[in-house]
Formats: structure tokens, sequence, C-alpha cells
């Protein structure tokens, strides 16, 4: 037996069979063609309007028909339902009110529409019938590429005027192009980055979108969430064509450079992408010209450290050391150096892989290790050049580090880097690699080991009470003779409410006096050194810089921590032995287990007391955790040092109301992912327009409920995939 054509809209049968004059023998034709989409085919044919299909339904479905427009989609309600619900279900939402949501269906029947739309947005959902070409349409116009970047670009600071450096584009392309929204908004990212002072722009995609991150004082911040199809496309296309990369290849990673013109600063740009699950990671290394001219005297070295780098700049041959983990500012601490001892008698020779920063009066040399030009191989021609000063970037190998303490025992100052955890060490790390001994011994002037840390905001640091300060640590900045003191960043606007601006150098540093010698020469282990260059005072180790940092207020103990090692007393009473402590490395905290089964954390801003209370009641009845403040600046305070899941914040509040709280989470803080929700006793669309632009999510208006405060948290939490 033959099985009866089923269309995909098998519930209009009916609503066709009361249009009155319809010749009711079209449906069958229909069926016999096997056209996927009733309403479609006859439509297409010209037996049915629109009207007179909308007009069946509500006599037949009693729903209403709305034919459906742009116009008629307020963003508000479309910023409640993503693009990919409105595509499974064939619908859009047209209207919000506190309670209700109106939704344009193209199918009136669908039940697992409504409860979906409805466990979304926390309201009951009114169904208006529209076609399916007319929401399809619709759904075209709002969620195209550019109409959605172009929303974006609203939602963030115009960006910076932005020149790439050698484009091969003619000025009428780039005239044509500069409109285009893709790259008004990869110039938005970028400028907003630089303005910021950020080392690397992350795009990160994941299953339902993707993130846009900077890294600021060595912290990864969210500053922009954008659609995948968006950001893993035109957007990273984009930026393939700025750094000259293979757009069409999305199957290995690639590297590329590009230089920028922005406010009329050079900056360039290092690009990196690679293929993950849901699309090309991109990172961009900003290569800030300020970067590499910083004074030293601006490194914020101890007087002690200063001092004996500025010994070794004296010398008149030898090699300097400087080593850390990558991001711990080598590079920087070079170029510094660099440019200290810079001048019209000084040939001095860099060579580097890559050259990140060009410098004025000194000759830098790309390493190119498929051309042949390898550290060994570059450093062999510098030593023709008749060099006074050579900075070899890293000291990868045996061969360059032989050429390099030969360079440093013939008459030329070397600096270079390494990577080990600690000063001592590097002189093992060096052994290994296979140099000798006499060459070692002789060669070093001396060793640094340094890491970055946050500074503490200036414009809100503060003391510590000594009762908060563990008594041992306070009693080991005696011992070297400190002041007991700590500080830390309440946090401000100045800082973004975070407590920190800026970074600083934590740095050991070894001085090989002639005694270190002796013993590298005798084969002697690291801990024999470390014994002997404490007690000669060569040795300032991490500890001891970490603690001369807390105590001037420059970092506070949540940044120095991992680098501070207190001896262990037998008894209470028992001083600190600086000396003793300092023999072992530094020991890494473990981080904290994440409890099983956490509960989601609710921030609750609220300066009404009883109101505070209330919402914490339903919540914390609902299961969740919660957190509260009296105003916008506690709550800013707190999310800076822990965001919660999700935040519900009045709109009035002394200090800081809830409006100038929503931009500082989402643009200060870079918090794009936690759901706001908003209560207010304002139930004017102005008001409301505001909050949305300005990043909430959705609104309550009070007085209100209990089961519609849970509905809207719920909802926020599901659409965002913190709970099921």
């Amino acid at each position: 037996m033959t099985e009866t054509w089923r269309f995909n809209d098998e519930w209009a049968v009916k609503a066709v069979a009361a249009v009155p004059g319809l010749d009711q023998d079209a449906v069958a034709r229909c069926r016999a063609e096997k056209k996927p989409s009733l309403l479609g085919a006859l439509m297409d044919s010209g037996a049915l309007t629109p009207a007179q299909i909308g007009k069946a339904v509500e006599a037949v479905f009693r729903t209403r028909y709305c034919p459906l427009s742009v116009e008629k989609v307020e963003r508000f309600a479309l910023s409640l339902v993503p693009e990919r619900v409105c595509r499974k279900y064939g619908l859009l939402p047209l209207k919000l009110s506190d309670n209700d949501i109106e939704i344009a269906v193209s199918n009136p029947l669908d039940t697992d529409a409504q409860g979906d739309i409805e466990a979304m947005t926390g309201r009951r959902a009114i169904l208006s019938y529209s076609t399916a070409k007319e929401v399809e349409a619709v759904v075209e116009q709002l969620f195209s590429a550019d109409k959605v970047i172009y929303d974006l670009l609203n939602k963030v600071e115009a960006p910076d005027e932005i020149q790439v450096m050698g484009s091969a584009e003619t000025a009428a392309d780039a005239s044509d192009k500069v409109s285009a929204p893709v790259i008004i908004l990869v110039n938005s990212i970028i400028s907003q980055a630089y303005r910021k002072r950020s080392s690397d722009i992350h795009i990160e995609h994941e299953e339902h979108g993707s993130q846009v991150r900077i890294r600021i004082d060595g912290i990864l911040k969210n500053v922009m969430s954008l659609p995948r199809h968006i950001a893993a496309g035109p957007l990273v296309s984009r930026i393939k064509i700025m750094a000259d990369l293979d757009v069409s290849n999305h199957l290995r990673p690639q590297d590329g450079r590009t230089k920028i013109l922005i406010a009329g600063s050079e900056v360039g740009l290092r690009v990196s992408t690679l293929p993950t699950a849901y699309g090309e990671k991109v990172v961009m290394r900003i290569l800030d010209q300020r970067a590499a001219e910083v004074p030293f005297e601006k490194l914020g070295f101890a007087p002690e450290v200063s001092k004996v780098l500025e010994d070794c700049l004296e010398a008149p041959q030898g090699i300097l050391l400087v080593t850390g983990p990558t991001g711990s500012g080598k590079t920087t601490t070079l170029y510094s150096v660099l440019n200290k001892t810079r001048s019209e008698g000084t040939n001095i020779v860099t060579v580097e892989d890559p050259i990140e920063y060009k410098l004025s009066g000194i000759n830098q040399v790309q390493v190119n290790e498929k051309q042949g030009l390898t550290f060994s191989a570059v450093l062999r021609s510098v030593l023709r050049q008749d060099p006074d000063i050579i900075m070899v970037g890293e000291i990868r190998d045996r061969e360059t580090a032989d050429i390099a303490f030969q360079a440093a025992m013939t008459g030329h100052m070397v600096f270079s880097t390494l990577h080990t955890n600690d000063a001592v060490s590097t002189i093992s790390r060096l052994m290994d690699m296979g140099v000798d001994r006499f060459k070692v011994a002789p060669g070093l002037l001396a060793i640094t080991a340094q890491r970055l840390v946050r500074r503490i905001c200036p414009a809100c640091a503060e003391r510590v009470p000594d009762a908060g300060v563990d008594p041992a640590l306070l009693e080991a900045m005696g011992a070297y003779g400190f002041p007991k003191a700590v500080f830390r960043g309440r946090g401000c606007k100045n800082c973004d409410g975070g407590g920190y601006a800026g970074r600083t150098s934590i740095v050991e540093i070894l001085n090989v006096t002639a005694k270190v010698k002796e013993l590298i020469n005798s084969g002697a282990g690291d801990a024999e050194i470390v014994r002997a260059a404490l007690e000669q005072k060569a040795l300032r180790t991490m500890t001891h810089d970490a603690l001369w940092h807390l105590s001037q207020g420059h970092s506070d103990l949540a940044e120095l921590a991992p680098y501070i090692t207190l001896e262990k007393r037998a008894s209470r009473d028992q001083a600190p032995a600086p000396a003793a402590a300092e023999a072992a490395p530094a020991a890494q905290p473990a981080p904290a287990a994440q409890p099983a089964g956490r509960k989601p954390v609710v921030m609750v801003a609220e300066d009404d007391a009883i109101m505070r209370m209330l919402v914490r009641k339903f919540l914390e009845g609902a299961g969740y955790a919660v957190r509260e403040a009296v105003d916008g600046e506690e709550a800013l305070t707190s999310m800076a040092a822990e965001a919660p899941d999700l935040l519900v914040s009045d709109i009035n509040m002394p200090r800081m109301n809830g409006l100038e709280l929503v931009k500082a989470v989402r643009v200060s803080l870079g918090i794009t992912d936690m759901p706001i929700i908003m209560l207010t006793t304002e139930s004017d669309d102005k008001s409301q327009e505001l909050a949305f632009s300005l990043g909430a999510d959705d609104y309550i208006i009070k007085p209100f409920k209990a089961n519609i405060v849970m509905a809207r948290v719920n909802a926020a939490l599901r659409r965002r995939g913190f709970i099921k």
C-alpha cells in the first residue's frame, strides 16, 4: 500500500479547507506532486495570498494573524531568544512585557516551541501567526552578518583610525572597504585592546558562540561575545588578510605579522591561528613600541638589584643572563638595558627571533632557520662585525652558548636570556647543555631570574590592618629591615574596580663573585653555591625581593605569596631566619579544588534591606548561593575579586546606580557572559531600553512575586547554560 505524502506543514490542511472559494483539489495535487510545504506551494502558484491564509488560521485555530516585518520585532524581545531557536521553530519574538512575550510563529500548533520560549524567557508566550516565508525573510534580515555586527558596534566604543601598513589595497579599494562592518569591528577590537595597554587579543570559539578576550597585566578578560558564524568566519578572515595568511586554509596553524598605524602610532601585530573543534582560534600579540622604550630606572627594580646590574654594565667584558618563564618581562628588561648602554661610540648588535621592536641606533638581525640563519650561525657572523655589545635573544643550544661565552671572554659584553626557574639553577642548565665549566665561570657577570606581578592601583591603595596579616610574615619583613606594612588595592574607577594598575618585576639576582666562580670551577652543586652566595650577600633571592615590594606597597600578598617562602618555626617565639628560608625555592600554592555540585552563585545588589532580604530568601529557597551588596560600588568591588554566575541589581542605588554598575561590569571588568537582571519601579520603555543597551539581559518590575523572580533567574541561567 502506498504511503500518503505528508507536508512539512501538515497542520495547514485544516486551515486551507476553511478558505472560501479555493479549489480543494489543489491540496490533492500538491500531495501527489510531493510538495514539501503546502502553504508555500499554494502561495507560489498564486492560489492563496498571505492575508487569506492568515484569516483562515484565525478562524480555525483562534490565533491572530500578524503580517511580519522587521519594524514589528522589538530588539529587547529578540535579545532573549537566540538565532538557533528562531530558525529551529520558525518563529520570532515580537514584543516584551513584564509577564508576557508575544511570538510570531509559522506553526500555531507547535507546543514544543511555546514551551521552550516560556522556559527560556520566564514569561508566558502569546502566539501570533505569520507565514513561514515572512518569518524566514525577517530572520535573514535580523541575523545577517552585517546587521549583527552593526548592532554590536552600537554597544562598543568608536574605534580609533587604523591603517594597515604595506597593504596592497588601492586607495579606491580602501575607501570601499572602510565602511564594511567586519573591518570596523576588527578595528574596534584592536583599538580597545591598545587603549587598555593589552598585550594579547584572543578570539576563541565555543559551541554556542565566540569570545573576544584581552590580556591586561597578565590576566585575560572577556570584552565581547560574538555569534560564532561571524567570529569564526568574516572576523578571522579579515585578520588573516591583514597578516597576509592563507584565508582558504582552515586546517593547519599559521603565523604571520603586520604593522598598523593606530591613532598615529606604529604598532606591530603578531598573528597566530590554530584550528579548534569550533573554528580557528586567533591570538594577536600587540607589539607596542612603548614597551621597548621603558627607561632602566622605570623597571621597578630594588636599588640593590639596579646597583648590581649597573656594575655589570661598567665591566669591559662578560655575559649577563636574564632568566624566567615566557611572559616574565625578559625582553623588556634587555631592551631597557640596551637603551641605557646605547651611545654614538658603541656598536650594538642584536640577534633575535623574532625582532619584536625596532630600536634606533642598534643593528638588529632576524633569525631565520629555514634559510640557515640560526642563532649560532648569525652569532658567528656578528663577531666579525666589530661589536662592542651583543644581545642574543635566547640561548637554545650548546653551539649558541659556546659562542656567546667565547665572545664574553674575548672583549665583548653579551646579554642573553635562558628559560630557568631561578638564578642558581641556570649554572646547572648551562652544564647540561654541554658548556665547559672553564668557560662559564670566567664569562659570567650576573644572573637574574624575574617574574611579573600586578601593581597596586595608587589611587585606592590602603594598608592592611596588622591583625589581618600572618605574624610570621611581618617578622620576616622586620628581619630584613623592611617596614612591617602590607598594602592592597581597594578597587576604584581608576582601576576599574580591580585594585591593580600595571605590573612590576620581582627579581632574584646572583652576582657571580670570585668565590662563586671558584665553586663553579670546582663542580659544586646548586645548594652549596646558594649557601656561599647568601653568606657573601651575593644572592638576593625572590623571597627577599618579594618582601621588599610588599613593604613598599608596590604589590599585594595575593600577587606575591607564590614567591615568598618562610622558614617553618619550631616554636612561636623563634625568629625567622631569612637566609635559611631562602635556600629553598619558593613553593607554588596548590590550586583550591572546586567542590562537586557547586551551587550557582547570584549577586544581589539592592540598597533596600527588606527587598534584598526577600530576593535572598527566594533564591536560597531555590537552592542558589547568594552574595549581597548594598550599592553598586560594593557589588563591583566584590565581582572584581570573584565573578558570580548571575547579577540581580536594583537601578536606583546610592554611590553607583544599577545602570552604572551594568556598564562597569560589561566594559571595565570585561564580564560579558554573566546574565544581569535589573530590578526597577519604572515600567517605561526608555528606562528598559537604556538598561538593555548597557548590557542588561532582563528586568523585573517592582513590586514582584516570588514565582516571577525565580522564573526570570532560571530562564537567564538556562540561556547561558548554567542550569539545564
